[in-house]
């Protein structure tokens, strides 16, 4: 941290608290039933689907989408080419309510996983939730440090602290009443961050005369305006064909395996009602393209006002922290308090998402097979909480193990980190669905598949790319290797 910002406030720091100890009460009020696993970790399965979706929405978007979309635009070559990753994102959503919803549904599972171990065996299972809580922690472990690294600019914390409180408050409402709180308290925050995005927007174009037309004349003379790119080259990370074929790929994986999505998705009252929350989740890329255009007004302001010579240097080696920054030496105290409670919103909801799925994770499939097989439902809901402890402080520590590795830049390194194993997973998910494969020919393509994610990475091939090709090789290898199919 070789530079922060002192000027927080009083002010600020009393929204700041008021919003958390306000999320915190209201999520009190409004925890589900704990006395059962069934009701800790899905809900009693009785969530409205609104509810449901604007969890979804909260639990993806995340600090990175506050900090790192406008510091894509606002960083050296920096344009608004991110804008094609929204058109996978929303493919992605429309292909898990085709392809994955109702299969889900018709079985009574906690997680993919189980879905996976009924459909082909049980090792399958064991095998998928490793790979999940290994993709998990690392992109978890990232988010984590966006959202710190935004409380640390803003107020001059140390870093260590800034994760601290985040962890804890994470970890209190996970705790306080499992996944029916973190989905209500989810609500909030989605309220919250997307009227902080909007109202960030607003602010920055009345600083300019001529309002949006004047930034994007700016914008324009600096070539930040290209959204389209047709190229062919497999090492650019912002293409269409990585938005429509990689990063579709990447959303279906994420809403399919990964505990944090999928978990939310099995709360609702029927597969329909998980269709139409995903629907409406496919709505939260609107939320991209208002911090795209923020970046756009940033790249316009500071071209009027230069950043200080040290400032501008911190802000091109790590171009994350530039929206933080004209929050709280821009906005007036008060508006910037409500604005930073807002990141916060975006941070604190993936996280506690996150504890909520691998602690379920870890104690319903591992924990329960191998360690307690027949212990009262009580001393499951105790291991849950315990867990939800330790994998709090898990994240915490692997947060300050990335800050090393942001260089590159928070979004990409978030959007990155699991992709060395949710191929393959999705590959596993899409075995079962069709009765597909077994043990051995399985185990052999998923490592089959991790080593052509690292033969990727050896020829710099855009991330995005890995999912679908770590699928396609994991789906291939394995059924070649399995000497017969469940039927």
């Amino acid at each position: 941290m070789e530079q922060t910002i002192t000027s927080f406030g009083w002010l600020n720091w009393s929204i700041l608290i008021f919003f958390l100890a306000g999320t915190t009460l209201f999520g009190h009020l409004s925890r589900g039933d704990t006395s059962s696993i069934r009701g800790f970790f899905l809900g009693g399965r009785k969530m409205p689907w609104w509810a449901v979706g604007g969890s979804i929405v909260a639990t993806q978007a995340s600090a990175l989408t506050f900090i790192s979309v406008p510091a894509a635009v606002f960083m050296d070559g920096g344009d608004l080419s991110y804008l094609q990753m929204t058109f996978g994102f929303i493919l992605g959503n429309f292909l898990m309510a085709l392809i994955f919803i109702k299969a889900y549904y018709k079985e009574e599972i906690y997680s993919p996983y189980d879905f996976m171990g009924n459909r082909i065996e049980p090792r399958v299972a064991q095998l998928a939730r490793f790979l999940f809580m290994l993709g998990a922690v690392m992109s978890q472990g990232v988010r984590l440090l966006s959202t710190a690294l935004v409380l640390s600019v803003v107020t001059g914390l140390n870093l260590g602290v800034c994760v601290m409180i985040i962890g804890v408050f994470s970890m209190i409402w996970t705790l306080m009443g499992g996944i029916t709180t973190v989905i209500w308290t989810d609500v909030v925050q989605f309220c919250v961050f997307t009227s902080g995005a909007l109202f960030s927007l607003l602010w920055i174009c009345n600083i300019f005369s001529g309002g949006i037309r004047e930034i994007l004349e700016i914008a324009d003379e600096k070539a930040k305006l290209v959204i389209i790119d047709l190229s062919l080259d497999p090492r650019k990370t912002y293409t269409l064909w990585v938005g429509l074929f990689g990063c579709s790929i990447f959303q279906l994986g994420q809403n399919a395996i990964d505990q944090v999505s999928t978990q939310r998705l099995m709360c609702c009252k029927s597969a329909r009602d998980a269709q139409k929350s995903l629907l409406l989740a496919a709505t939260g890329v609107s939320l991209n393209y208002l911090m795209l255009t923020v970046g756009l007004g940033l790249v316009a302001f500071y071209h009027i006002n230069p950043l200080p010579a040290e400032t501008a240097q911190l802000m091109a080696r790590e171009a994350d922290r530039i929206f933080p920054y004209f929050i709280v030496t821009e906005i007036p105290p008060g508006i910037s308090g409500l604005i930073i409670a807002a990141l916060f919103a975006a941070g604190i909801s993936t996280l506690d998402s996150a504890l909520a799925a691998l602690s379920q994770t870890s104690i319903s499939g591992i924990y329960r097979s191998y360690f307690r097989k027949d212990a009262t439902e009580q001393h499951y809901l105790k291991a849950s909480r315990i867990s939800v402890i330790l994998w709090a402080i898990i994240l915490s520590a692997l947060a300050f193990f990335f800050h090393s590795l942001s260089s590159e830049g928070l979004l990409k390194l978030g959007l990155k980190v699991p992709g060395y194993v949710y191929g393959s997973l999705l590959g596993i998910a899409l075995l079962a669905l069709f009765g597909k494969g077994n043990w051995t020919g399985i185990v052999t393509g998923t490592v089959f598949s991790i080593a052509a994610v690292i033969g990727l990475q050896v020829l710099n091939v855009s991330f995005f790319w890995w999912y679908p090709v770590a699928c396609v090789v994991l789906v291939g290898v394995s059924l070649l290797f399995s000497k017969g199919d469940r039927t």
